[in-house]
């Protein structure tokens, strides 16, 4: 599925892969995500017929890419809970059995101190996808936004659990014996796929400033209670 404007109105097109003009160029040497097979589509006067528009001119873009992308949101949002749950059960482990000076890592404060963050940042990420999801599931419009809301948190929360998963591996950190050099790299990703982190700032930024609170919306607990009573 392809978007692109056609007599000055964006549209979307289904390109066939053996369209005359199309081809594909997997793209290697990336910093994470490798399994994603991501690729490059290259287009030399390529040409698909009127019956490969999907919609009317104008409706593909506005809907449908507005549509997958905040779908897209929504998994890597989830994607990073992932991640996050990954490092932090990687360094549970890893500190559980490792000693320095003859004393297990998990006996240090500070290991204790990001140990703790991890399983609240986690733990916090996970509940806004949560939320996410169940506006979606019940078609509420403030959905779009709390996706943003996950999306952006959860992706920073994935990068800082896998900075400290490196830093608390050490030099085995580095290693690709161990998981979390690959968190590390994947997660950076994740700050910039499906819109950036700087983007998710301004999309929140701008909702709040047009009268949108985020205290206003019930969370998915207090929609429970409602029901309850």
């Amino acid at each position: 599925l392809v978007f692109a404007k056609c007599e000055g109105k964006a549209g979307a097109f289904l390109v066939e892969k053996n369209s005359p003009g199309f081809s594909v160029k997997p793209m290697s040497g990336i910093l994470g995500t490798r399994a994603s097979m991501v690729a490059e589509l290259q287009f030399d006067n390529c040409h698909v017929p009127l019956e490969n528009l999907v919609g009317k001119l104008g409706f593909g873009f506005s809907y449908i890419a507005a549509s997958a992308l905040d779908y897209g949101r929504y998994s890597v949002a989830s994607g990073c809970v992932g991640i996050a749950q990954a490092c932090l059960e990687a360094c549970i482990k890893y500190t559980n059995e490792r000693k320095q000076f003859d004393v297990y890592l998990k006996e240090h404060q500070l290991i204790r101190q990001k140990i703790t963050q991890m399983i609240t940042n986690t733990k916090a990420a996970r509940l806004l996808c949560y939320q996410a999801g169940y506006l979606k599931e019940i078609n509420d419009p403030n959905s779009i936004i709390e996706t943003s809301i996950a999306k952006y948190f959860a992706s920073t929360v994935a990068t800082k659990s896998a900075n400290d998963a490196v830093q608390i591996h050490g030099g085995n950190g580095c290693s690709s014996e161990y998981p979390v050099e690959r968190y590390l790299r994947d997660s950076k990703i994740m700050e910039i796929i499906e819109g950036s982190t700087q983007i998710q700032e301004i999309t929140i930024a701008e909702s709040g400033y047009q009268n949108y609170l985020i205290s206003t919306v019930p969370t998915v607990m207090e929609k429970k209670l409602a029901e309850r009573t």
